[in-house]
């Protein structure tokens, strides 16, 4: 709700800004809007994408490794 409201204020601000340049500047909100949106969405992404590195991560981390055994430490594991 609040990207939302801040959507409307930028584009009431840039339609008022563009409006004191001149008649057609009404439009002028529009890609201010397009960028701030364009820049919520990439940052969603790029947090997106790094919770899933950090996942692969963890994953390598937790993964087995193989442990060669000397004949005394096979003998203890029985």
């Amino acid at each position: 709700m609040a990207i939302a409201i801040t959507i409307l204020v930028i584009l009431v601000i840039g339609a008022i800004v563009g409006s004191t340049l001149n008649f057609a500047g009404v439009f002028l909100g529009i890609p201010i809007v397009l960028i701030f949106i364009g820049a919520v969405i990439g940052k969603e992404e790029i947090e997106r994408q790094r919770k899933v590195l950090q996942m692969k991560r963890f994953r390598n981390d937790a993964r087995a490794k193989k442990v060669d055994f000397s004949e005394a430490d096979k003998r203890t594991m029985v």
